[in-house]
């Protein structure tokens, strides 16, 4: 059986798949708990979680209902067979400016980034997002591929994965390889097979994640004391998680990360925190939103300015919006999901593509808070594929 084939007989049983709804439900609780909830790993009772507690539960609440009025009308659409999508030059133009932006940078930081410690924060931000423009098509074409049956080839996306690790950065690499997964799980997979992909998909991004940022601290500090809320006698005792030990520490500083902003913030920024990343387009030096969020819980300075903190979704929406803007914040985000993934079962493979990277986006956030700028070189992107098409109808180009 084809892959076409496959996904058309799947799609007749779309509500036996993984739906989107439950895998950001599932990804949000799994995250938080594991910070919220004693862990043995863990210092136990280092800061007060009532307000980590509130807001996990006024999240959960407003996407729960979201998902009750909105998620279950889209997963049992019949999904259509649609064109392919290749083309030789875009793939020339993308491989090229990946190139020239992987050189511009080693260049310009007189070194590879990924193996000078801290000095990666200095990498040009307008390169840095446009070396995943290239990734992007790799995803369009690796889609496309599966979608009418074709062999998919593992040479570009792995040379395209060892190429964006020099610039030092995880978070292009995990993307990269979530936006995949998210199409299986979404459009491939069913039953009991979706459900061990995602174990292992979970568990492989879970410690790709926990060694590069051992390898990173370990340039610079020393690790165990480093991750001060990691009980490593405990982790002598079970030598296995110590190669997990940044994935762990993680999880429950990001709830202390809420608690911090809870005795610090004084007024909510009513959707300033939100822009603040967009704002970093316009002249002069503007902090993104991490910053924001590092100077509010007094974090360290680096380059000349406050430490990049993630604050979470439910964080990131409370110090714009308080409890109220988290419960809506989720709500919308419910929705959005349903509507999203409702348009991309009916409009060919960019829109699955589209519907993938900002599901993963979603994913991502749950870490890391409000998008970043990588949204509109998302849509920079689609700008460029979408003018190409034009041209090419207009000259008749072959491609």
């Amino acid at each position: 059986m084809s892959a076409r084939e496959s996904v058309a007989k799947n799609a007749v049983a779309g509500t036996r798949r993984i739906g989107p709804h439950l895998l950001f439900f599932a990804v949000y609780a799994g995250y938080n708990l594991l910070g919220l909830l004693d862990m043995p790993w863990s210092m136990s009772g280092a800061y007060d979680k009532a307000l980590c507690w509130e807001l996990f539960v006024s999240g959960a609440s407003g996407f729960a209902l979201g998902w009750l009025l909105f998620g279950n009308r889209t997963y049992a659409h019949v999904e259509k067979a649609f064109p392919e999508r290749t083309s030789r030059q875009l793939s020339m133009v993308f491989a090229a400016l990946f190139a020239g932006c992987i050189g511009i940078t080693v260049v310009t930081n007189g070194g590879i980034p990924l193996l000078m410690g801290e000095a990666r924060f200095g990498n040009s931000a307008l390169v840095s997002n446009l070396a995943p423009l290239y990734g992007f098509w790799l995803l369009v074409r690796t889609i496309s591929d599966k979608e009418n049956g074709r062999r998919v080839s593992p040479v570009q996306p792995v040379l395209y994965v060892a190429g964006i690790l020099l610039l030092g950065y995880r978070s292009p690499v995990l993307a990269f390889v979530a936006v995949y997964f998210v199409y299986l799980m979404m459009f491939l997979l069913t039953g009991r097979k979706a459900l061990m992909v995602s174990v292992l998909a979970g568990a492989l991004l879970i410690g790709f994640s926990a060694a590069l940022a051992f390898f990173r601290v370990a340039q610079t500090y020393d690790v165990d004391r480093f991750f001060t809320n990691i009980d490593f006698r405990f982790i002598a005792d079970h030598r296995y998680l110590l190669p997990f030990a940044p994935a762990l520490s993680m999880f429950d500083y990001s709830q202390n990360t809420i608690a911090t902003i809870g005795a610090a913030l004084h007024d909510h920024k009513y959707g300033e925190l939100l822009l603040s990343n967009y704002k970093t387009f316009l002249p002069g030096r503007h902090w993104g939103a991490r910053n924001i969020i590092g100077d509010i819980v007094g974090a360290r300075w680096v380059d000349g300015h406050p430490m990049s903190i993630t604050p979470t979704l439910q964080g990131a929406l409370y110090v714009d919006f308080g409890h109220a803007g988290v419960f809506a914040g989720f709500f919308v985000i419910a929705f959005g999901i349903a509507r999203l993934h409702a348009f991309s079962l009916r409009n060919g493979v960019i829109a699955k593509f589209s519907f993938c990277y900002l599901m993963t986006l979603l994913l991502m956030s749950i870490h890391s808070g409000y998008w970043d700028v990588n949204f509109i070189f998302f849509l920079l992107f689609l700008g460029a594929v979408w003018t190409f098409d034009y041209l090419k109808k207009l000259g008749g180009v072959r491609c």
